[in-house]
């Protein structure tokens, strides 16, 4: 029995991914620090266990969401990564409903606790990632807009959390909008195979693999732009020297994925798509002496 129970708990660690929870906490704080304005009292409202709080819930929310997305997608992850699954084998199934429930409503309650608007915007969050995991990530696209709006919430709540109005956190939750999407379609190509036996209508699948490509293509096209435009209209050199250092890795990033044709090609350009995000973590810091 207890043998069971510590399979368990090692299989809610892997479920609720660790590492990927301690960057979206990373994530609120850098943003806290370094994106918004000093005025009136910054670093006490940071520093304050009410945004620690806050911080622990939208981890809480995101770690019930990666479970029960695992709880769902079980089948089709026997077919991808049959490796990999948790959910079902090293996590019991009724134990991993539980937790994404205890997850959820204990978000929820120290959202409200905290603020009303907290609290509300953790029900739209939990909601959606439920409803993503049971049906929306069958459906074409809107399954990938669905968790990449919700990744740029995660910063979009410390606006909320805060009460500010920050240009420069409106432009970053952008930016991770748009790699946070390329990264689902390359998912979504990834698991072309498992999400087709099931009847999954993701772009690869409806579109192909080409067309999933292209796709991808334009998001980069259109986010290269934006960020152009940002570059061109901030008075900060050093941010500008830091993302053209990075030009000739975007456009390798281009190169790999027009030749890209199995899937360890597409697990490569996944876990890049999570350096692009930490070059984004560290624009951050470059801009604080500027403000």
């Amino acid at each position: 029995m207890k043998r069971l129970i510590r399979y368990d708990f090692v299989g809610f660690l892997i479920a609720s991914r660790i590492p990927n929870l301690i960057i979206i906490g990373a994530t609120q704080y850098l943003t806290a620090i370094f994106l918004v304005s000093e005025y009136p009292v910054k670093y006490q409202q940071i520093t304050s266990l009410g945004f620690l709080m806050m911080s622990v819930s939208t981890v809480m929310i995101a770690a019930a969401g990666y479970i029960i997305n695992d709880y769902y997608d079980q089948k089709i992850d026997m077919v991808n990564r049959p490796e990999k699954v948790v959910v079902g084998t090293m996590f019991r199934r009724r134990l991993a409903m539980l937790a994404h429930i205890v997850l959820t409503f204990g978000a929820i309650g120290i959202g409200f606790y905290l603020n009303i608007k907290v609290g509300v915007v953790h029900i739209i969050s939990s909601f959606f990632l439920w409803y993503y995991s049971n049906q929306l990530r069958r459906i074409t696209l809107i399954g990938n807009l669905v968790i990449a709006f919700l990744t740029g919430l995660t910063l979009l709540m410390v606006c909320v959390y805060l009460g500010r109005n920050e240009i420069l956190v409106y432009i970053y939750s952008l930016f991770a909008m748009a790699i946070t999407l390329v990264r689902e379609v390359l998912k979504d190509i990834e698991d072309v195979k498992g999400d087709s036996a099931f009847g999954c209508e993701s772009i690869p699948v409806i579109f192909g693999i080409r067309g999933a490509k292209l796709f991808i293509y334009l998001v980069i096209g259109g986010s290269g732009a934006f960020l152009l435009s940002f570059l061109i209209t901030i008075d900060n050199w050093l941010v500008r020297y830091y993302f053209m250092a990075l030009l000739p890795i975007f456009l390798w990033f281009i190169y790999k994925l027009i030749y890209a044709d199995r899937q360890k090609d597409y697990q490569s350009l996944i876990r890049f798509t999570n350096l692009i995000i930490l070059s984004g973590l560290i624009s951050m810091i470059l801009l604080k002496p500027w403000l």
